[in-house]
């Protein structure tokens, strides 16, 4: 059976949308040009969107799969997956929190996530691949 994880989200996320939102009314309050108030409303849709549709599906037949919004999704085989790595590294990914996971394809960083329950998502991850390193405790 195929298992969901939502991805967990940063203070830093709830932050951003609130400034977000908080904005794109004070632009229609304050009477801001229409392609300002179209802009703001856009990337606050756009920030919820992510909120609602950030998750990580593995799959019965032994894949992770990567959801973000409307950026393309990413999917690998488990079996090619060679280790997992705890990190707060704050760069672009598909992910709405510090906590995150690095995904190893070999020796090279293949994706940066960030599932709700680590744990689980790791246990499952070595359940479809025993041979997934784990480079530091996934706390």
């Amino acid at each position: 059976m195929d298992r969901v994880f939502k991805s967990k989200v940063g203070w830093w996320y709830h932050l951003i949308l609130l400034v977000m939102a908080a904005s794109t009314v004070a632009a229609f309050v304050g009477g801001k040009s229409p392609v300002t108030m179209i802009v703001l409303l856009l990337f606050t849709l756009e920030c919820i969107h992510m909120l609602l549709s950030t998750w990580y599906k593995i799959t019965a037949d032994g894949y992770l799969i990567a959801h973000c919004s409307f950026f393309p999704e990413k999917r690998i085989p488990i079996s090619e997956i060679s280790a997992v790595e705890v990190t707060v590294m704050p760069v672009s990914s598909y992910a709405l929190s510090l906590d995150r996971l690095i995904i190893y394809k070999g020796d090279t960083q293949w994706l940066l996530i960030s599932p709700v329950n680590k744990q689980d998502f790791v246990k499952l991850l070595k359940k479809h691949n025993s041979d997934i390193r784990i480079k530091e405790p996934v706390i």
